[in-house]
């Protein structure tokens, strides 16, 4: 809170629960505000019934949570939620606006800025004050190699996108009961540009809230060897990630990228097989805590990250490992 006014967070509602990412904007906004009383407001935008959804923000500190409801809504468009949140910000008046980069927040951000007239921030990975008290986004620069401190001033409120870095869902604040304020989305004349295509929902757990990670790299060497990376995934009870460059060749999904420009990770132990530890990857990953790398080269740069390093051949070392953590779970 700068001055007499909150903080805004947009907390993104998933399907009827709120995305992990909106508990960590929570705890962030917390941190900056000194935990003052009123310091922490949130929006939620929905179809109807989304207020039932609202109500969970008071367990993390947030105050008053604006909720606008409307049919269209329920589907992931930045244009309609951005109309929404707009209408939630004028009627808040807060200092600043945090957004979760989540599928739809990487969009939402930007267009909501534009909307608002006002700067927007992306990629942050810290928010803090300064020596003088100013309000300070930590974002990375030249491809994650160097990180830039942008100062932010309560009026106009500047949007800022964040990425997750710690899973916070646990971080609870007082339980004491908010208020639940109606907002009028706006939505009257909306009308759709954009043709929505339906794609069927990754069910199951999220690579961003998984507590272990496998990724592979083109140290693999060819698209038939990311299986290993699969199976040791599996065997650990964690999610198979891939670094850009394997996910640009075809040889796993965008789903499953981690780095600058895909998922950001923060897992308890994340394994980074043939991986060499480019800035970029190194921008999704480097918050885990405890990360074992394999790489037959002991120069490569994530080892400088590593807390355990292998420097097989990632070929010889996968179907081994994968075949001894079986015999430690006795599933071999």
């Amino acid at each position: 809170m700068i001055g007499s006014k909150p903080i805004l967070i947009v907390a993104q509602n998933e399907g009827g629960r709120l995305a992990p990412v909106v508990f960590e904007g929570a705890a962030a906004a917390r941190r900056l505000t000194g935990g003052a009383s009123g310091g922490v407001a949130a929006v939620v935008t929905g179809p109807p019934g989304t207020e039932a959804v609202a109500k969970e923000l008071w367990s993390v500190g947030v105050a008053d949570v604006y909720v606008a409801e409307h049919t269209l809504l329920a589907e992931p468009r930045p244009e309609s939620h951005a109309l929404a949140i707009a209408a939630a910000v004028r009627q808040a008046d807060p200092s600043l606006i945090l957004v979760g980069q989540t599928f739809l927040g990487r969009d939402l951000a930007p267009y909501l800025a534009a909307m608002l007239e006002v700067g927007v921030i992306m990629n942050a990975l810290e928010l803090r004050h300064d020596s003088s008290g100013a309000t300070e986004v930590v974002c990375p620069i030249y491809g994650g190699a160097v990180q830039a401190s942008y100062h932010v001033s309560a009026s106009p409120p500047s949007v800022v996108g964040f990425q997750p870095a710690t899973r916070s869902t646990e971080e609870r604040a007082s339980g004491s009961r908010g208020r639940i304020l109606s907002v009028d989305p706006g939505l009257g004349e909306f009308k759709d540009k954009v043709k929505l295509v339906e794609r069927p929902l990754r069910s199951g757990p999220r690579l961003e809230e998984a507590k272990v990670v496998v990724s592979g790299g083109v140290g693999l060497g060819d698209a038939k060897n990311y299986q290993g990376i699969e199976e040791l995934a599996e065997v650990l009870g964690g999610l198979p990630g891939a670094s850009r460059a394997i996910v640009d060749l075809g040889w796993a999904t965008r789903a499953q990228q981690v780095g600058l420009t895909g998922a950001r990770v923060s897992p308890d132990l994340y394994v980074a097989v043939g991986i060499s530890g480019a800035s970029q990857h190194l921008a999704g990953m480097s918050m885990s805590k405890v990360i074992v790398a394999v790489n037959n080269d002991p120069k490569a740069p994530i080892f400088k990250y590593a807390r355990y390093g292998v420097t097989l051949d990632c070929l010889e070392f996968l179907p081994a490992f994968t075949s001894e953590c079986r015999k430690l779970k006795g599933t071999s």
